[in-house]
């Protein structure tokens, strides 16, 4: 006899269809092709005409002649030095490269950004290997036992802590806001401290005994605002893996300390069979 499928399995299934669409969208995490840092002389970079440098708190790209590089805000051609100033952590798209006949290059999005307080760009074609050939996240079967009852404890201020990243030559910074502590059910008497968002809701970003094993080193898992006594619920099932289980070229926040647990979580998203 057929089992039949729980509403919370289909919208679940539903979830993370759409999860999967997005990785595969036209310059999405599928198509990244470079990670480089701005040199603090003005210098070139692969696979962008032209140079690049950052000094000053400001990151000035220089076109190269005859070469043709669009404003990717603005549309129009890059015909004068180019510059942006951005703040800790965050990015944009800054360029675009047309597809080129001479080399065979393909169209590219020319991401600015800074980590670690330094800048950097992250290039992305329109089309990759690993975009064609995607066929989705391999997950844990949906188990209904990982979704658990848990309370927030909100620190008195938040807490702002380096971190590690996926990237040896790049460290960042979380703002913690609370720990999330776990009730009955597989993971009880856990603590995993949070982060939260403006509309209260919460990231974890966790290691468990399947890191490096059937998952990455890492995953995280989003949980909406707790209610006014601190009570949540935080559905494992919707686990997910970062960038960097498909790009060598992400960068992606480690676990802050003590966000390890020792017993397998063993639901959300598993480890790409390939990258």
């Amino acid at each position: 006899m057929q089992q039949q499928t729980s509403s919370e399995e289909t919208a679940w299934q539903q979830w993370h269809r759409l999860r999967e669409e997005g990785l595969a969208a036209e310059f999405g995490w599928l198509t990244l092709t470079s990670y480089q840092w701005l040199p603090s002389a003005p210098g070139p970079l692969d696979l962008v005409p032209g140079g690049f440098s950052a000094a000053g708190g400001t990151a000035v790209y220089t076109p190269a002649p005859g070469a043709t590089v669009y404003d990717y805000d603005a549309g129009t051609p890059v015909v004068e030095p180019l510059s942006a100033a951005l703040g800790e952590d965050e990015s944009r798209y800054w360029l675009r490269v047309p597809a080129r006949r001479d080399d065979g290059a393909d169209e590219t999005v020319v991401e600015l950004g800074v980590r670690g307080g330094r800048y950097m760009i992250r290039t992305r074609a329109r089309s990759t290997g690993l975009r064609d050939s995607f066929a989705g996240v391999p997950t844990f079967g949906y188990d209904p036992a990982w979704v658990l009852e848990a309370r927030f404890e909100p620190y008195g201020a938040p807490r702002t802590v380096e971190i590690g990243s996926y990237r040896e030559d790049t460290r960042l910074t979380a703002e913690l806001a609370g720990d999330v502590v776990f009730g009955a059910g597989p993971a009880e008497g856990a603590r995993l401290a949070a982060e939260q968002g403006p509309d209260g809701s919460l990231t974890i970003v966790f290691a468990d005994a399947t890191s490096n094993d059937s998952t990455p080193a890492w995953r995280f898992v989003n949980a909406p605002a707790p209610a006014a006594d601190g009570s949540l619920r935080v559905d494992f099932n919707r686990t997910l893996v970062f960038p960097f289980a498909f790009s060598a070229h992400a960068v992606c926040p480690a676990p802050p300390a003590g966000n390890a647990l020792e017993i397998p979580v063993t639901a959300g998203e598993s480890s790409p069979l390939s990258r």
